[in-house]
């Protein structure tokens, strides 16, 4: 599962390069990279905590 994370995340990486190169504003797509990252790590981090309170 986690080789399947990082091919998503390369695969969002390169359609936002992509984008750039077609003319994207920049900083709205390395915005919306950072949420994405922050988004998935903040949920991760919610569900090690909920684990941490079941035991």
């Amino acid at each position: 599962m986690a080789r399947d994370a990082h091919d998503d995340q390369e695969q969002r990486a390169l359609r936002a390069i992509e984008a750039i190169t077609a003319g994207a504003d920049v900083g709205d797509e390395a915005f919306r990279l950072a949420n994405e990252f922050t988004d998935r790590h903040t949920s991760r981090f919610g569900a090690w905590l909920k684990r941490r309170r079941r035991r």
